[in-house]
């Protein structure tokens, strides 16, 4: 069962994942968050402006990237859907672009492999937050550019848009940029630029909602708010798939698409 979360920067879509992954894990699921990253969370003594960790993370994406070259034949649905989006909503800026492409494959690559049948997999980072980061750095807000990239990824198994109010985004963004090392700021869009992903992600949710497709929203401004939506999706996926330690079957037929949002 594959569960993405969508939202603008600050959100609360990394937190809600792992909050929602221990609540699953409590349960008796077996649950995982994939491909998350915690910004704020890299700081050493040893390396104070996180050069080294900057260092890392570039090696990692470059040892990904030779890894999807020389396997073209395994990672074929990746670099076609990649070539397609970026045509779609190619970024301004060609880093954004080389860093999207990359990420575009990764998550493909992470996507499509076999899951172990009885696993829950989220992701904070999923397809819909790839085509909404690409619409805000492509500065295209065409409904049809974006609708036809919605329409080339993949489904997953429950959508989870998450909301907060601006002036909290805001907060949120500026004290997330304090605790940062220098070095992970330059892999950051400045608050300003994270803002401005907000209408694209209306728009994209308007998009999904009216073409019938299930969008769980939860308000993640404080922490009772965020426990409150935990347990909303732990009801969702109960209904769907039954608690169990030991191997279960996959998820039961999904109901009904709903064109209006819970």
């Amino acid at each position: 069962m594959i569960i993405e979360l969508f939202g603008p920067a600050g959100s609360g879509k990394t937190t809600f994942a792992h909050a929602l992954r221990r609540h699953l894990q409590v349960q008796g699921y077996v649950a995982e968050v994939m491909l998350s990253y915690e910004p704020g969370v890299h700081h050493s003594q040893l390396d104070p402006g996180g050069f080294w960790y900057a260092l890392h993370r570039v090696a990692i994406s470059a040892m990904r990237t030779a890894v999807f070259v020389c396997r073209p034949i395994d990672n074929a649905k990746g670099f076609r859907l990649t070539a397609k989006l970026i045509r779609i909503l190619a970024p301004r800026n060609p880093i954004w672009l080389i860093r999207f492409s990359q990420y575009l494959m990764t998550l493909s690559h992470v996507w499509h492999q076999p899951h172990d049948a009885r696993q829950i997999v989220i992701f904070d980072q999923g397809f819909i937050q790839l085509v909404s980061s690409l619409g805000q750095f492509s500065g295209v807000s065409d409904a049809e550019k974006l609708r036809s990239a919605l329409a080339l990824i993949p489904p997953s198994h429950l959508a989870i848009a998450t909301n907060a109010a601006e002036p909290l985004l805001s907060k949120r963004l500026s004290d997330r940029l304090l605790q940062q090392t220098y070095m992970e700021r330059l892999f950051e869009a400045d608050c300003s630029a994270n803002l401005r992903s907000i209408p694209i992600i209306d728009q994209i949710k308007n998009i999904l909602i009216g073409s019938g497709r299930y969008i769980l929203s939860i308000d993640t401004s404080d922490e009772s708010s965020l426990q409150e939506g935990v347990a909303r999706v732990a009801r969702e996926i109960g209904a769907a798939w039954p608690t169990c330690s030991a191997p279960c079957s996959p998820p039961r037929a999904a109901r009904p698409r709903q064109t209006l949002e819970r």
